[in-house]
């Protein structure tokens, strides 16, 4: 089949941003894997299941997403920078993580509206669906082995 005039994939060429691919593959996964979690857990729990499934969707998705959209931000960097960056992002995402889940759980107010045990149970079925679709996505990236712009000298 020829590329036509609509595609903008050419066959050989390479993703031009693949952390953004991988944030979109693994967003739709983990939005398809939270709402049904989130539907169950309404019919489950009521409305403090609605709550608590929707924040633990929310939080996956905001942490999760951070980190990908950290890496499409530095992808002109040297791979070294790019470690750093993960890194740092990686440790400042757990670190807000752990001061956000302390507060919650010392939150009466919070414990009375969300069910806390749904919004933990729902945040690891939608990092599995998260982490599905990032590996889903990954596997159809188009990244090359070897640098094509650089000339090979014998």
């Amino acid at each position: 089949m020829a590329p036509t005039a609509h595609s903008q994939k050419i066959a050989g060429q390479a993703t031009k941003h693949p952390a953004l691919a991988m944030l979109r593959g693994a967003s739709v996964a983990a939005l398809v894997v939270g709402l049904n979690a989130t539907a169950v857990s309404t019919v489950a729990a009521g409305l403090p299941g609605l709550w608590g499934a929707l924040l633990g969707l929310l939080m996956v998705m905001v942490f999760s997403g951070a980190g990908l959209f950290a890496l499409h931000l530095s992808r002109r960097s040297t791979p070294t920078m790019q470690l750093a960056i993960a890194m740092a992002s990686y440790t400042g995402r757990i670190a807000i993580f752990g001061g956000l889940l302390a507060i919650a759980l010392s939150s009466d107010s919070l414990a009375r509206h969300v069910n806390l045990t749904v919004l933990g149970v729902v945040a690891v079925v939608v990092v599995m669906g998260w982490l599905a679709g990032e590996i889903w996505s990954w596997s159809r990236l188009r990244v090359p082995i070897y640098d094509l712009d650089n000339e090979v000298t014998a």
